[in-house]
């Protein structure tokens, strides 16, 4: 087992990198500001259904214009469809933010509400 200052850093580091659909969902609810929600999946699986307000941004399409038209400030927390799918960490990589840890699918588990249509 870990020693308990090893395990403390390591657990620190990973919240400081990843949030979940629940922590994700409270912040909308009580109007927490400073940050943007990013859903790196293609637009056609955004169009389906995406977290309320979610910015459209599928990963392969970051690049430097794309991250400047981000709000100038803002966290970026994003997602992809669930654990099988690590387009939300390729999108964390790119914008060096944080992960909604069980993407989509476990927003829609938890039964947070879900926008369909358009991009953004």
């Amino acid at each position: 087992a870990a020693a308990p200052d090893s395990a403390q850093a390591y657990f620190a580091a990973k919240l400081a990198h990843e949030t979940d659909p629940s922590d994700v969902r409270t912040d909308l609810e009580a109007g927490q500001t400073g940050f943007v929600i990013v859903d790196t999946r293609s637009a056609e699986a955004y169009a389906l259904g995406h977290v309320p307000g979610a910015l459209s941004l599928p990963h392969a399409e970051i690049d430097e214009r794309s991250i400047a038209a981000l709000p100038l400030g803002a966290l970026a927390v994003t997602y992809c469809w669930g654990p099988g799918c690590n387009a939300g960490s390729k999108g964390a990589a790119k914008l060096a933010v944080k992960e909604m840890i069980g993407g989509f699918e476990y927003w829609q588990r938890e039964g947070h509400p879900v926008e369909t249509g358009g991009s953004r």
